[in-house]
């Protein structure tokens, strides 16, 4: 049960996720202040890392997939 909402909430974060990254890309704008946006990505790695440490693959892949959808927003932000 308790895999089941924290899937739940990956998908619910995804889906929140990928159709703004979707139009960053499409638009090669951000809105995010570039300070922001570095330690998002910084704060998502670290708990990607911390995840991998203590093997928890629900996070790992969640940690992950934000760090890479908030580092093109990162990207796109910076190359304005």
């Amino acid at each position: 049960m308790t895999a089941t909402i924290g899937i739940i909430g990956l998908i619910l974060l995804a889906i929140g996720w990928v159709p703004q990254t979707y139009s960053v890309i499409k638009s090669k704008k951000s809105k995010i202040d570039w300070r922001f946006g570095t330690l998002y990505v910084i704060g998502s790695l670290c708990l990607a890392f911390y995840s991998f440490q203590i093997k928890d693959v629900l996070f790992m892949i969640l940690n992950s997939v934000v760090a890479l959808m908030g580092a093109i927003s990162l990207y796109y932000s910076i190359k304005k």
